[in-house]
């Protein structure tokens, strides 16, 4: 339950309030004075997420889900006002400005400011720079008496908001008593100012240097030292000139040495003063003459290291054994690649490289002798091999110390299931050369791989963290086999014992009846199912340098993989409700839904539910195969409507989409998808509706919740109980629904401690709460057919999954926004070749219960 506290989040003692004198102030974000121009706008960050200590509030949490609905109530105009920034939380004061957008920035809400000249004059004139936050945790209408939430009242400028730590930080000790603590955005901001003044003095004093007709070497080494000086002075303006000065008169002392006009250097260099050291001619000279004999002797260095690498480089390949010397000759060539910086670890691999390149020479040269031709590139690389698997644990080791993997977001397993290791073991054949080069790369050796490639492994690394995560793979069967082409057979096991009479006594001389447990294939048409997948530039960078930015990398692998995750479960369990709906289901010809036409209403209500899904078979070009499968049709006043696409293609007119499969809620719409509500004096609707379910009303009535949700246990007991007769002989081992429906049934008395049942409890085994013995599992997609009202029960392994080809990516290309601007993203189509696909024969094997609400249908 939300409180209803108001928070302010200056830090306790601001402006007179509290002691504060050993408050640590937390810098949120910086408004910097000299970009402001009257009426300009600003952005700045108001609040961040974390969880918080504060005298006056104890400790409170801010979550994204608390920015988020700041959000949400601003976009609203749930306040009723604007929303004003005022100075020092003192609103009767005037505002300073006013927010005209909010938005998140990863964990920190941002907002968009116009400054008022109150505003400017406290930012520009009395050193207000920070803001900090005012918002109730529970606005309530003092009109309407609704409740909304956390809402954003405003903000203040202040020069100590109470917030710290929520970025890395730096400490800036303006004070021994009270740090200020800087956020890693404000103490950017200081350094770049910094640098920008730095630089700008750098650059004239080059420009001075260049005018003395010094060499390029000559003021190079003085820029050098006048930029190592320089850092230590910081943005002090004044320092900044007087040093670039003194460097300025080395550099003539210099010119007139170099002109044989003797000359004393009296300049003064690090902080003025006395204790300041003086150059002489002679300081000069031995400085340059230092400089040299280093230079030669590093020289020198680089030459003998060099020397010994190309030696133990020839050693390894003369060492080799079974390559003729001639080959060697030709392997050694390679030297000329060395280069003083490689490591002898490079080194080493650079000869097994070509060790191995050349046996595969002697092998094709001893099979060309003995009458074979070979094509390709004969090699049998066990250290290429591991080399995959040892990339995917690089990959894996950054990750988990990335924020996506520290927070749990993404999975990291240590092991792969049987099918991810199947379907990564086609991945990897399909892309090895690219998984070897790029295993090369993040191990700092050599590689030809472009910096516009598409990495591989961030590839494999997507589809191993969507399957992993995946537990709706569980209750399939999974297959692969890259042998298929256009349609696949998907096997399934049927029982057949009614051959077996007098239960299987048999006398003497009499035939012998057969009892058996047939093994069928069912044909399944592979589809295929194509993604464009997004990746920044940033993990793009790990193409041509092995520095990787692990953040960046696990943000694009978690928002990828849970496309490709959301993907496959919204498909697998649209299946698995369409088969068990299918079975046993029964038409429903030219129901009159023309009382639902009256003008007013976008919705045709079905007299029996649920309807099942209609589905059309297709091959690989997108033609029908075979008649569809329990179609709906629906007629207007003697004219067809046709179902809406979703391509925003179909001419302008009236369509028909299924939005409630489980209640049988049909909308009308136009060709863009906006609803219509049209008049009909005659309207008719075919389907079919499902009677392999179990309904259960939610409506309890008088009755207390628990005590009626314990019918829904006993219709979940009495549906098993069906699959389990001996009509079906079936033994369910799990139950489909999503987490909200779980939560309702575990408000049932039955899982109370004291009268919990054997088979009803909170064991966990799948992802949900156990009910009647059989393990449940969550849908985590969003759109799915269940919805929050079905419950799937079955038989794990009824429903097929089975992939000719994994998800594997093309050439990149430049991403832009909708004005066609380049937004520093490369995006791959991609594309997967599958079937999911239940035997119609064992369609028996699944049912559902529908739990809603009577009176909620009633009154749609």
């Amino acid at each position: 339950m939300l409180g209803n506290r108001r928070i302010q989040l200056s830090a306790p003692g601001h402006r007179g309030r509290g002691t504060g004198s050993d408050t640590p102030r937390f810098i949120s974000d910086r408004v910097d004075a000299r970009q402001l121009a009257e009426g300009k706008r600003i952005t700045a960050t108001i609040i961040r997420a974390g969880i918080f200590t504060d005298p006056r509030y104890g400790t409170f949490e801010v979550s994204r889900e608390l920015l988020e609905t700041f959000i949400k109530n601003f976009d609203a105009g749930t306040y009723g006002q604007e929303i004003a920034l005022d100075i020092a939380h003192e609103p009767n004061e005037g505002a300073a400005g006013y927010f005209r957008r909010l938005f998140l920035d990863g964990n920190k809400l941002r907002g968009e400011i116009e400054l008022t000249d109150y505003g400017i004059e406290a930012i520009k004139r009395r050193g207000f720079r920070y803001l900090s936050a005012d918002y109730v945790e529970n606005f309530v209408d003092n009109e309407t008496g609704e409740t909304h939430g956390p809402l954003l009242r405003g903000a203040g400028l202040v020069v100590r908001p109470a917030i710290k730590r929520l970025d890395p930080i730096q400490l800036a000790e303006t004070d021994p008593d009270t740090p200020t603590i800087l956020c890693g955005r404000a103490a950017r901001i200081l350094t770049e100012e910094a640098e920008t003044v730095m630089k700008e003095h750098l650059k004239k004093l080059r420009a001075k240097l260049v005018a003395k007709k010094l060499s390029e070497g000559v003021i190079e080494q003085i820029l050098a030292s006048a930029e190592a000086n320089m850092k230590q002075l910081g943005e002090d303006d004044k320092a900044l000139a007087d040093a670039a000065a003194r460097f300025e008169d080395l550099g003539k002392q210099l010119a007139e040495e170099i002109g044989d006009k003797p000359a004393t250097l009296n300049i003064q260099l690090g902080e003025s003063g006395e204790g300041g050291k003086q150059l002489t001619e002679d300081d000069v000279e031995r400085i340059l003459a230092d400089r040299q004999a280093q230079a030669e002797k590093e020289s020198k260095q680089l030459t003998e290291t060099k020397a010994a690498r190309v030696k133990t480089f020839n050693e390894a390949i003369d060492n080799a054994e079974g390559i003729d010397e001639d080959t060697k000759k030709v392997l050694r060539e390679a030297e000329d690649l060395i280069t003083p910086e490689m490591s002898e670890a490079q080194v080493k691999k650079l000869a097994d490289r070509q060790i191995a390149l050349g046996n595969r020479m002697s092998t094709s040269s001893q099979l060309a002798g003995m009458g074979y031709h070979v094509a390709g590139s004969p090699s049998v690389n066990t250290d290429e091999i591991n080399g995959v698997k040892r990339l995917q644990e690089s990959i894996d080791n950054g990750l988990r110390g990335s924020v996506s993997g520290a927070n749990g977001r993404l999975r990291l397993p240590n092991e792969d299931s049987p099918f991810v290791q199947r379907l990564l073991a086609e991945f990897d054949r399909i892309n090895h050369r690219a998984l070897v080069l790029e295993e090369r790369t993040l191990a700092g050796g050599e590689t030809n791989i472009g910096d516009t490639n598409f990495p591989a492994s961030f590839t494999r690394t997507v589809i191993r963290e969507a399957l992993s995560d995946l537990n709706i793979l569980q209750l399939v069967q999974t297959l692969t086999d890259p042998s298929q082409q256009a349609t696949t057979q998907i096997p399934y096991e049927e029982r057949d014992t009614s051959s077996v009479n007098n239960d299987g006594v048999v006398f003497e001389g009499q035939g012998i009846a057969a009892a058996s447990i047939a093994q069928k294939m069912d044909l399944a048409y592979i589809l295929p199912r194509k993604l464009a997948m997004k990746i920044s530039n940033e993990v793009m960078h790990f193409a041509r340098a092995s520095r990787i930015n692990w953040d960046a990398y696990g943000r694009n692998v978690e928002s990828n993989a849970r496309v490709m995750r959301e993907l496959v479960h919204r498909v697998i369990a649209n299946e698995m409700q369409r088969a068990s709906d299918s079975y046993l289901a029964q038409d429903v010809s030219n129901e009159d839904v023309s009382a639902r036409l009256d003008g007013s209403n976008s919705i045709i209500k079905t007299a029996e539910f649920p309807i099942v899904r209609p589905h059309q078979q297709y091959d690989m070009q997108g033609n029908a195969v075979g008649n569809e499968e329990n179609p709906i049709t629906l007629s207007i006043d003697g004219s067809g409507v046709s179902r809406y696409d979703g391509t925003g293609n179909q001419s302008a007119g009236t369509y028909y989409r299924v939005i409630n499969y489980n209640l049988g809620y049909i909308q009308l719409v136009d060709e863009s998808g906006a609803q219509v509500t049209p008049s009909a004096t005659s309207a008719s609707l075919s389907y079919s509706r499902a009677t392999n379910i179990a309904k259960f009303d939610l409506d309890n009535g008088t009755t207390a919740v628990g005590v009626h949700l314990n019918g829904l246990l006993r219709t979940i007991g009495a549906r098993k109980a069906v699959m389990r007769g001996e009509d079906r002989m079936v033994t369910p081992d799990f139950l489909l629904m999503s987490p909200v429906l779980n939560d309702t049934v575990t408000n049932a008395d039955q899982f109370a401690a004291e009268r919990k049942r054997d088979g009803t409890d909170t064991n966990n085994d799948g992802d949900l709460e156990m009910v009647k013995s059989l393990p449940s599992f969550g849908t985590n997609a969003p759109g799915i057919d269940l919805g929050d009202e079905r419950i799937i029960m079955g038989a794990r392994g009824t429903t097929s999954y089975s992939v000719a080809k994994p998800f594997t990516t093309g050439q990149p290309f430049e991403a832009v926004n909708a004005s066609g601007q380049p937004t520093g993203q490369k995006v791959a189509y991609g594309e997967e070749y599958s079937a999911i696909h239940t035997p119609k024969p064992i369609r028996n094997r699944l049912t559902s219960v529908i739990a809603y609400s009577g009176d909620a249908r009633a009154n749609a």
